[in-house]
């Protein structure tokens, strides 16, 4: 006898949207526009929430970010790009909560930040920032929310600032340079 088992549910569902995704009007207004007001962080438009995209301009035409909204809240693409077209950042949402990951980039196209987050906005994974010479600058670890592992801080000229391990919310090692001035330096002066 032979028994074969698999979830056809996970096969019949891979690589297609689920019909209980939330999907965006494909309405877009500019984020100038006087009607849209902002009330304890919900976004509306008329005194009605906002389902649909909201796009930011330079002055001289070029966009400047593009944003999905759905029942005042964000949800889906927030995307940003400097004046001459260059991408700035790209961040995602769900329910109005920071989701999946976040990249952005500086104007010269170095890396400028890269962090993850978990379905109920809070950092989960490697949470990374640059110096705009490429340098990076920070690489901390999070478990639902909270420093997990090992945390490192670097300065523009890549010499560490701060080596530690974060264990049960302890933080263990380096934690952090800091310029004293010792007491009889100062007398002496």
């Amino acid at each position: 006898m032979l028994f074969i088992s698999c979830n056809l549910d996970d096969q019949a569902n891979e690589g297609l949207i689920l019909q209980s995704e939330i999907k965006i009007p494909s309405v877009e207004k500019n984020k100038k526009d006087a009607n849209f007001e902002l009330k304890n962080g919900v976004l509306f438009f008329k005194e009605k929430k906002y389902s649909g995209i909201v796009n930011e301009f330079y002055p001289k035409g070029a966009f400047k970010s593009m944003s999905q909204y759905y029942k005042g809240q964000r949800e889906g693409m927030f995307f940003g790009w400097y004046s001459d077209g260059t991408h700035w950042f790209e961040r995602f949402y769900k329910k109005g909560l920071k989701s999946s990951t976040h990249k952005g980039w500086y104007n010269n196209g170095n890396q400028m930040f890269l962090y993850h987050f978990n379905n109920k906005g809070r950092y989960h994974g490697a949470v990374k920032d640059w110096h705009p010479n490429g340098i990076l600058g920070k690489h901390f670890n999070f478990m639902e929310g909270k420093e997990r592992g090992s945390q490192k801080m670097w300065d523009l000229d890549g010499k560490i600032m701060a080596n530690f391990y974060t264990v049960e919310n302890e933080r263990h090692g380096l934690i952090g340079l800091k310029n004293c001035i010792s007491n009889l330096t100062l007398e002496n002066k």
